[in-house]
């Protein structure tokens, strides 16, 4: 005959690893949670021969490293459809998410994958690519303080593309979508202006300009 305390023991011990088995599920299934959480959408950078993007009237140089790119995101109610048009100061698109840089092939970007900020996987988003180049810095930030509102120190390229709208974020089981493309929510090619750098005001602008203000003075002066 097995003793009462025997079985008791068995029993506890029992308890005590189912117990300890639910606190482990437990864990994976919060860690899991947390991590879908954090979960990036993720997108595909590369173009074709039909979304070439042009500094001027000319595809980008063949040089890799002499652009750079960010991709912008927005909820998808901020634009009704495809191809509307932003600008580099949109306040809609304002904080980047993965950045690229041309590849050595006129035109082209880099083939990549990228993680954009702030949106989880299977989000649908409307979006822009912004381009630069690259004197005026490897990130946006600095790209937007080179540019200076218009008024660079030296010339810079600088432009944005149309907006693609409801785009879905890839990841986890959603296969990653490419950003560029010619079907509807992705983005074309664009084109790059060039804005010149140290431009300063002409001297019969800086005349008419020095007579303002001295007929300022004077009508300030008989008052």
């Amino acid at each position: 005959m097995t003793p009462k305390n025997s079985v008791d023991s068995k029993a506890t011990t029992k308890t005590t690893k189912q117990i300890r088995m639910k606190k482990l599920l437990t864990i994976i299934a919060l860690v899991g949670a947390a991590t879908l959480s954090h979960a990036q959408g993720i997108i595909n950078w590369q173009n074709s021969s039909a979304t070439l993007i042009s500094a001027g009237s000319s595809a980008t140089p063949n040089v890799a490293g002499t652009y750079f790119y960010a991709v912008f995101l927005a909820p998808s109610t901020t634009a009704a459809g495809d191809g509307q048009s932003s600008t580099v100061l949109d306040p809609a698109f304002q904080t980047p998410g993965s950045y690229n840089t041309n590849a050595a092939a006129a035109g082209r970007l880099n083939t990549r994958n990228g993680l954009d900020v702030g949106f989880a996987p299977g989000t649908t988003v409307d979006l822009i690519i912004r381009g630069w180049s690259a004197n005026a810095g490897s990130t946006w930030a600095q790209a937007l303080a080179f540019y200076n509102n218009g008024s660079p120190a030296q010339d810079m390229y600088i432009g944005t593309s149309l907006i693609a709208n409801n785009f879905v974020l890839g990841g986890g089981a959603i296969p990653v979508g490419n950003i560029m493309g010619v079907t509807p929510n992705t983005v074309g090619g664009f084109s790059m202006l060039l804005v010149p750098g140290g431009v300063v005001p002409e001297p019969s602008s800086m005349a008419l300009a020095g007579l303002g203000a001295a007929s300022l003075l004077l009508f300030r002066r008989r008052k």
